[in-house]
């Protein structure tokens, strides 16, 4: 049985980076599901085992990616613990930065297509292949803070569309500023979001 699961595993993999090349080669329009198959060395039939339609494979193509990014961040993160929740999510977030700086590829697919549902998707999402439930480890950071938030998927939301919005075209084409006079503005707001949301007294 565990052969089984594995095979399947492995297909599935196959089919979403076949997926994920093609896609940042033609785009989501131009590319079929034939297309997708083929590359991947499966049958056509194959790919309805595992995904609807293309759609379908572009969305959990973006919640794999994005939930990737952010276990390796978290992972970084328990590597060099910080002092407080607001450093933590300075931390994560430079990290996650650094990632997509590196992977400009990655980081123009991610750009394009992701929408704030899809990534709360991929957060909440608890697989074998990202390993991480990224929304409890969120949680668990508040909750060690001894704070107490407003609204913390509010206060995630908004800071996720900060960085989304801002590290796009910085990145990719130093516009309007470089990356290295950016994160400074932008660690200055995710603080202010994070003490604006903040509510007075502790968690005891």
């Amino acid at each position: 049985m565990a052969r089984v699961e594995e095979n399947k595993l492995v297909k599935r993999s196959a089919l979403l980076e076949a997926a994920f090349a093609l896609f940042v080669e033609r785009g989501i329009i131009r590319t079929s599901i034939a297309d997708i198959t083929k590359k991947a060395g499966l049958a056509k039939g194959t790919f309805y085992l595992y995904f609807k339609d293309k759609y379908d494979i572009s969305n959990k193509l973006i919640a794999r990616k994005t939930a990737d990014i952010f276990n390796q961040s978290v992972e970084a993160l328990r590597k060099c613990p910080q002092d407080c929740f607001e450093d933590e999510m300075i931390f994560l977030i430079d990290d996650v930065i650094r990632q997509l700086n590196h992977d400009k590829i990655l980081l123009n697919f991610i750009s394009k297509n992701l929408e704030w549902g899809i990534f709360k998707n991929a957060i909440m999402e608890q697989t074998e292949e990202i390993g991480l439930d990224v929304m409890d480890y969120y949680q668990d950071m508040i909750a060690r803070s001894g704070k107490r938030f407003r609204d913390p998927e509010l206060m995630l939301f908004m800071i996720v569309e900060l960085v989304g919005s801002t590290i796009h075209n910085v990145i990719l084409f130093k516009e309007p500023v470089t990356l290295e006079v950016l994160k400074p503005e932008l660690v200055r707001t995710i603080r202010l979001i994070i003490r604006d949301q903040e509510m007075d007294g502790s968690i005891d």
